[in-house]
């Protein structure tokens, strides 16, 4: 079963596009969720976490405070490596098990990996394609600043922790581009999916 990873910057609406994708019969697989899932309260992944990096990484009902984790490993690339070798493995095999549990439904022609930093941990030498949702920069930085109340500088901050997205770009086979109307984004993804059904048919 062929395996895409779809990825895309802040704000540029992949959400949206993945939302279409699942109405038109993609087996989605939330990866954002799944990071989630392996440090919740009680589980091996947030023992493993606070075990490394101390107590204080715990709120007082037991969940990971994420904001002072944040901090330890912005610009600290020791300490983001640390904290991704505990956390890849474990997110490695909930994908893995996602996979298989669509594979033997059998109700989807494809897996799409939503996955917002394929690039930037080299996850796309892992899948067959890899799609991106595309807004340009300036419209990125202006979607941003109205949909969470940043200021530019803000905004700016959190667009330069990924990679650029015009990087993005050259790097994906297949672009939506979302920087027009809902119904401009939907008419491509409606055609890329028309676009990989056939080469699925035939076999490429």
């Amino acid at each position: 079963m062929l395996q895409i990873g779809l990825t895309g910057g802040i704000a540029s609406g992949k959400s949206t596009v993945v939302a279409m994708l699942r109405q038109l019969g993609a087996g989605i697989i939330d990866c954002d969720q799944l990071a989630h899932d392996v440090v919740r309260p009680g589980s091996f992944g947030l023992k493993e976490v606070a075990e490394a990096f101390g107590p204080q990484v715990l709120c007082a009902d037991g969940s990971m405070d994420r904001a002072y984790m944040g901090r330890v490993v912005f610009g600290n690339k020791e300490k983001k490596a640390q904290l991704e070798g505990i956390l890849f493995p474990l997110i490695q095999r909930e994908i893995d098990n996602k996979i298989e549990i669509i594979k033997t439904k059998k109700e989807n022609p494809v897996i799409f990996l939503d996955m917002p930093l394929l690039f930037e941990i080299k996850y796309d030498s892992y899948v067959d394609e890899a799609w991106l949702v595309y807004v340009d920069p300036a419209t990125q930085l202006s979607r941003l600043m109205a949909r969470n109340h940043y200021t530019r500088d803000e905004a700016m901050a959190r667009i330069h922790a990924q990679l650029p997205i015009d990087t993005k770009r050259s790097l994906a086979q297949v672009i939506i581009d979302n920087t027009g109307s809902l119904e401009d984004t939907e008419e491509q993804v409606r055609y890329e999916w028309r676009e990989l059904m056939k080469r699925i048919q035939s076999g490429e």
